[in-house]
């Protein structure tokens, strides 16, 4: 069982966050959850589609969105969806100022569809039907 250092804590008054556990800015995607809509999560897809979406998750993992961005949509890269062209309700979390939406091939052409947030791109749709927006 391999053990876990942790660093020390700091016994002054205040809480300040020591240099290394500050916040930086990712140039890789981090994937959220939080507001996938209930009815286009993992549970309607086959076994094959699953394994698909994990294995897509890992690689964007590992590029930076400037890559993500300027690879081909069908590919590695996304496709920008206007929010008017979303088809089934936006989850009410989901505040007005996010104007489009991104969608990104996990499974041939088959999009899950989201939002980017800084690094954070917050995953919506996992469309395995085509059936979020018009294609």
């Amino acid at each position: 069982m391999t053990k876990i250092k942790l660093p020390a804590l700091n016994k002054s008054s205040t809480l300040a966050p020591r240099e290394e556990t500050t916040i930086v800015h990712y140039k890789h995607p981090i994937f959220c959850f939080k507001y996938l809509h209930k009815d286009y999560g993992l549970e309607p897809c086959s076994a094959e589609q699953k394994i698909s979406f994990v294995e897509r998750l890992c690689t964007l993992s590992k590029m930076d969105w400037q890559d993500i961005q300027l690879a081909h949509r069908h590919g590695m890269g996304s496709e920008k969806i206007a929010r008017s062209a979303i088809q089934p309700g936006i989850p009410a979390g989901i505040s007005a100022d996010v104007e489009h939406f991104l969608a990104l091939r996990f499974y041939g052409k088959a999009p899950f569809v989201g939002y980017r947030n800084k690094f954070v791109f917050h995953v919506v749709f996992i469309d395995h039907n085509f059936s979020v927006y018009r294609h």
